[in-house]
Formats: C-alpha cells, sequence, structure tokens
C-alpha cells in the first residue's frame, strides 16, 4: 500500500451559490456509485481534485441556508498556494458546482405539480454537479456501462489503485484521479488487466485524446447543446445514452430528454406507472409533455428523490436492480 501524500497546507475561502441551493443535494447524489475519492456527511463534504497538475484535497461546509447559501471552502495541498493558483481554482469550483446556476423558475413553475410539488418542497435548490473534470466523468461513464454497480465500484477502484494517489487530509485519506498521460503512456492489456474489459481501449483512446490537448474542456463549456453534442460523439466509446448524461451532469442542460437507458427505464417505470417495465418512449412523452423546458432536470428530482429514501429504509425491488 503506498504511503499516502500529506496535504498539509490549508488555504480557506467562502463562496455564496445561486439561490435556491441544496448543500446537500448538490454535494452528495445517492444514485452515484460509492467511491473512494469522496466522502459526504450531513453538512460537509470533501473530495479529492487535480488542478494544474496539482493533488488538491477539498473540503466544502455549509454554512448558510437553501435562500441564502454560503458555502466555506478549505483547500488543502502539499505545499502553499499562490494567490494566482488559487484565483484560478475558484471559478473552476463554482462551475464544478453549479453556483450559477438559477432554479428559482422551475421551482416556482412546478412546486403545486401532482409529482414534482413534494419532491421541490424536500429537494428545493438539488441541481446537477459535475464535481469531476470532463475527462474524469468520461471514464466514469465508460465504467458504468454495460456493468451492475458492483461491477463498476471494482473497475473504478481497480484504476484508482494502479494510476491514482492516496492523498491524506482533514484526518481523512481518500483517492486521488490520474493525469491522462498516465493512462495514454500505458497499454491496452495493461489496462485489460485490470479487469475493464472491452473498456480498456475506450479509456486508453480517450486519456490519449486528452493527452494529446485534442478535447478542451473549457472552450465546450462555451457552446451550445446541439455543438456539445456533436464534440461528444466524436470520442471513442461514448454513445448517445453517455452524451445524455454529460449535457446535463456536466453542462448543466436541464431541458431536453432524448434517451432513457435500460436500467433507468426499469425503475422509472415503476415509479411513474407503477409497472414493471413501459416503453422508453413512454417516459420521454411523459417528461416532454408535463415538464417542458425542464425535462432532465424534473427527471433528477424524482431519480434522486428514490435513492435517497435506499439511504434510510430497504426497498427490495430497488436492490434486485442495482446488486451492490
Amino acid at each position: 500500500m503506498p504511503v499516502a501524500l500529506e496535504l498539509r497546507n490549508k488555504t480557506t475561502t467562502e463562496l455564496e451559490p445561486v439561490p435556491p441551493y441544496n448543500f446537500d443535494a448538490n454535494l452528495h447524489k445517492p444514485s452515484h456509485f460509492p467511491s473512494s475519492g469522496d466522502i459526504w456527511e450531513k453538512g460537509m463534504y470533501w473530495m479529492t481534485m487535480v488542478w494544474n497538475g496539482q493533488e488538491l484535497g477539498l473540503r466544502f461546509e455549509n454554512i448558510g441556508t437553501i435562500y441564502k447559501p454560503r458555502v466555506r471552502i478549505n483547500v488543502y495541498s502539499p505545499d502553499k498556494l499562490s494567490k494566482e493558483f488559487i484565483d484560478n481554482l475558484i471559478p473552476e469550483i463554482r462551475w464544478r458546482f453549479n453556483f450559477e446556476l438559477d432554479i428559482s423558475e422551475f421551482c416556482d413553475k412546478f412546486k403545486s405539480d401532482k409529482v414534482l410539488g413534494p419532491l421541490i418542497e424536500k429537494w428545493e435548490g438539488m441541481k446537477p454537479i459535475a464535481a469531476s473534470s470532463l475527462y474524469e466523468s468520461l471514464v466514469i461513464y465508460i465504467v458504468l456501462q454495460n456493468a451492475t454497480v458492483k461491477r463498476t465500484v471494482q473497475m473504478m477502484e481497480n484504476l484508482y489503485g494502479n494510476f491514482g494517489k492516496k492523498v491524506k487530509f482533514d484526518e481523512k485519506v481518500l483517492s486521488s484521479f490520474w493525469p491522462p498521460s498516465q493512462i495514454a503512456e500505458s497499454t491496452e492489456q495493461t489496462l485489460r488487466d485490470l479487469k475493464l474489459g472491452y473498456r480498456a481501449k475506450y479509456i486508453l483512446r480517450i486519456s490519449e485524446q486528452f493527452s494529446k490537448g485534442e478535447i478542451d474542456e473549457f472552450a465546450l463549456r462555451q457552446k451550445g447543446r446541439d455543438e456539445i453534442k456533436k464534440e461528444m460523439l466524436k470520442l471513442y466509446g461514448i454513445g448517445p445514452a453517455s452524451v445524455e448524461y454529460l449535457l446535463f451532469e456536466d453542462f448543466y442542460f436541464c431541458g431536453s430528454i432524448e434517451k432513457i437507458p435500460p436500467w433507468e427505464r426499469k425503475i422509472m417505470s415503476r415509479l411513474l406507472f407503477n409497472t414493471e417495465l413501459v416503453p422508453s418512449e413512454k417516459i420521454v412523452k411523459f417528461f416532454r409533455k408535463n415538464y417542458a423546458g425542464w425535462e432532465k432536470l424534473s427527471f433528477h428530482y424524482i431519480w434522486e428523490d428514490i435513492f435517497w429514501k435506499r439511504k434510510y429504509e430497504h426497498i427490495e425491488w430497488l436492490e434486485n436492480e442495482i446488486r451492490l
């Protein structure tokens, strides 16, 4: 077991997201698979981040309310960070944790809706959150392909163990991601030996593209939905289902549902129609008819709510689908 990199230096800042902002529902997504790269407790969140080649530890603390949000952020590093470094980091944190998106129109418009109303009452201010870089998100989407949650966790931890680092800060030890060049310099067989299967060639190719600077995440953020979709579909191993996730969770487009992946289709069929399985077209039609312009965010509220329930109660049919 490698020795964890100690992040002894601490820099503190406080930021104010655009309200409404639900700290816990944003910093923790129960539907996401468990990872050794982050920890959530009520009102607190710890994660690792690699920024400008520097391993960092971040601790987020909720010191505000949904309508007057304020977040204290401790940035941990091996050495003292320059003012220039912090000044460049802050806008990235604001982007990755979606501090700027205003969803007050959505909350006001659907607070009396039969389906969404009770969920908005519970989770008002919940938004999509990237947290990761685009490269990191793509790796995650690839290990999610055609795999149970248990299998995805195993693949991700194998990657962390072979290419990532352990970092220690604020009495936590977490896994940190690797730079794309590290895998780009590896081989497909090395990745296959980590039990990635066919996904090995996808991760290797995407790592090569990022390592060569062929993908500019920051330029993509300035583009429209259709432009981003077109660029993402050019990536090796990234199909329409992954792009659907990316557009919402990484670029924050809250409208337009086009595809319902099989696993989500099963769960949404039960939640919306109380039946085992309906055509995906029926689910898409439901959101387009009832929540036009906010289809993906509406889906997100319904989806995350059932996984929050799962944290505190056993839901047999859901456990059968997750198979963790």
